[in-house]
């Protein structure tokens, strides 16, 4: 693994430091997003943030999960050297250098947003996959010693896990149990029945939040609470399916049971079949939109 020549750090203080960040901030809530794994080749371990290809697979992620957020709150995304997927199947010593690459480089965003964005502003936390997991990681990590505790809405974390160890660690990093409940974290990973032990980002122990009821319970939630899942095409555009799956809890995995296998199979995806992990947002997007507004109104008049 060579990592002499590594990519420019990015500059926060600069507009190419992030791939969304208001001019103005345009409501009272905002989200500070970090965008899941978009580097898959097999040249590079760590991302170069100002290659175009790079920003522009980033910007697809704002368009089709960010985009939960949109008309609710300001979305700042920043730019980071995140790890090539096949970083996931390392050794934690051989990962250890690129973990400390994109941990440095989100932590770095986050402590410059919190200091010189935010202003005071209520805000959640979110990511996907890698995302989720550095986000994870610098929560507990860091959450209690920030002075921006007070101003979390909710931390939105899918692909990823938490486990009750974690939870160990840091008393000040919690598990939402209801759909109002702010200053928490919502974490799961969806798969078919029967694939938890091969999906790769569930770890043994996880906890998970099933969006169709906020709870954490493994009771059944049937399709009908699930108000539309919705899939992008590669033009960007959207097509919504009401009650297009229901969800349960087993074993730490969100087992789900789409009606239509197709739009959630990836062709030459990279992760295992029945494990629907590019489809964390998609499959939930209109329930996680209504509780968005629904923590924030929580949060608002608390």
């Amino acid at each position: 693994m060579d990592l002499k020549t590594l990519p420019k750090a990015p500059d926060y203080t600069a507009p190419d430091g992030w791939i969304v960040k208001p001019a103005a901030p345009t409501t009272p809530v905002d989200v500070f997003f970090v965008y899941p794994t978009v580097l898959f080749n097999d040249k590079d371990w760590i991302m170069d943030t100002t290659r175009p290809d790079m920003r522009a697979a980033a910007m697809e992620t704002i368009k089709t999960m960010a985009s939960v957020f949109e008309g609710q709150v300001n979305i700042y995304a920043p730019m980071y050297r995140q790890m090539n997927l096949a970083g996931l199947g390392l050794s934690d010593s051989d990962a250890a250098p690129l973990q400390e690459i994109v941990h440095s480089d989100v932590w770095r965003a986050l402590s410059y947003y919190l200091k010189y964005e935010n202003d005071g502003r209520p805000f959640f936390l979110a990511g996907d996959s890698q995302g989720s997991m550095i986000l994870t990681d610098l929560l507990i990590e860091h959450w209690g010693s920030t002075d921006a505790e007070k101003l979390l809405v909710a931390a939105l974390l899918p692909g990823w896990s938490l486990t009750s160890e974690d939870l160990a660690i840091n008393p000040s990093v919690r598990m939402c149990e209801r759909s109002d409940q702010t200053n928490c974290v919502i974490s799961y990973n969806t798969m078919a029945a029967g694939r938890q032990s091969i999906a790769p980002t569930l770890k043994k122990g996880a906890l998970a939040v099933n969006p169709l009821s906020w709870s954490m319970d493994s009771a059944f939630v049937p399709a009908k609470k699930n108000l539309g899942s919705v899939f992008f095409d590669s033009a960007d555009k959207a097509t919504t399916y009401p009650h297009f799956t229901s969800a349960q809890i087993v074993d730490g995995g969100l087992i789900v049971q789409p009606e239509n296998i197709a739009l959630v199979t990836v062709q030459g995806g990279h992760f295992p079949e029945g494990v629907y992990h590019a489809f964390d947002y998609s499959l939930f997007f209109e329930n996680l939109k209504v509780n968005i507004a629904e923590r924030i109104d929580a949060f608002t008049h608390k």
